[in-house]
């Protein structure tokens, strides 16, 4: 017998969470962003958010990106990411689904399946214990894309250096875990190509979400 989590209960009758994922350099700001800007302006409620947060959790994450993963346990960096999207559900997208918002998020628990898997931790595990508290999305978008790519947008197209969270070894495992995931509210999208082509799909997608939701 199937036992419903909390997260697919709270994903019952309320608002739509639509989350925006893949490995760095993919595009999932500028296409999130984007797409919060449209729906915006076309009228329906809509709120963009983005993790790691801005919490002392999601501050803690950012030191370790710049600083280095080696003196941070899986498990350490695994219980920061958790405690972070416990306060963002609890600030941001309960209150925003309560609501009936569309809730964009730039990247959400799947990410952490990805990244914090590629460390050695059970992806089944992480799966289970953010479904505890977190909102199943009813679609999550996977920009797909190699991690060379990825790593040169990054590095040419910002003009920014890599991060500890993006260096091309960690990132090959990253992908291997995001490629291996068949979850039924994934949808895969090219992200190598051009923009404009990535948001025309991006929009088709979300287009067949939101036309079944009572989110006006």
């Amino acid at each position: 017998m199937h036992n419903t989590t909390i997260g697919e209960k709270l994903r019952q009758g309320q608002g739509t969470i639509i989350a925006i994922e893949g490995i760095d350099g993919a595009g999932k700001t500028t296409q999130s962003k984007r797409l919060e800007s449209d729906l915006a302006t076309e009228g329906y409620r809509v709120i963009y958010l983005k993790e790691p947060t801005d919490s002392k959790w999601g501050r803690r994450i950012r030191e370790i990106a710049q600083m280095g993963r080696d003196n941070t346990p899986p498990e350490e960096e695994l219980y920061l990411f958790t405690e972070d999207r416990k306060e963002d559900v609890h600030r941001n997208i309960m209150p925003a689904l309560e609501e009936k918002k569309i809730v964009i998020m730039d990247r959400y628990y799947i990410s952490s399946i990805a990244y914090q898997g590629s460390l050695g931790i059970d992806i089944k595990r992480i799966k289970e214990m953010n479904e505890e508290f977190a909102p199943v999305p009813h679609l999550a978008i996977i920009l797909e894309i190699e991690p060379k790519v990825g790593i040169l947008r990054i590095t040419r197209g910002r003009g920014e250096k890599n991060n500890y969270f993006e260096r091309e070894k960690d990132l090959k495992k990253v992908k291997e875990i995001f490629d291996s995931l068949n979850e039924p509210y994934i949808v895969r999208i090219d992200a190598s190509l051009p923009e404009d082509q990535v948001y025309r799909e991006i929009r088709e997608v979300v287009k067949k979400i939101i036309c079944n939701q009572d989110i006006y």
